[in-house]
């Protein structure tokens, strides 16, 4: 009775120092490829990475293509009122930025 319980004991006190750090840590965040990255916060944090919420394709490498801040509006009325700088663009029916 007595070797078992000392090959337990010895068993228990053992295995947490043979496992490594490196093993239980999370991973370094800045060689993380942009595609890994599965939260839409930590996408956004990184200079190098952005989001593509509308197209579903998740977390992407690159600068973020430059899009019409305005073409959410799908109302005139709101469109109208924004303070975005927006305007109606009553021949396509769509919300455009106004062009200076």
């Amino acid at each position: 009775m007595r070797p078992t319980l000392v090959a337990v004991l010895l068993a228990v006190t053992v295995t947490p120092l043979l496992t490594t750090p490196a093993a239980t840590a999370e991973p370094d965040m800045d060689t993380v490829r942009c595609t890994a990255i599965r939260d839409s916060a930590q996408c956004t944090a990184r200079p190098d990475c952005w989001f593509d919420a509308k197209g579903g394709k998740g977390c992407l490498a690159g600068e973020r293509p430059a899009e019409d801040r305005c073409v959410v509006h799908t109302s005139q009325s709101i469109c109208d009122t924004s303070t975005l700088g927006c305007t109606w663009n009553a021949a396509d029916e769509t919300c455009v930025s106004k062009s200076n």
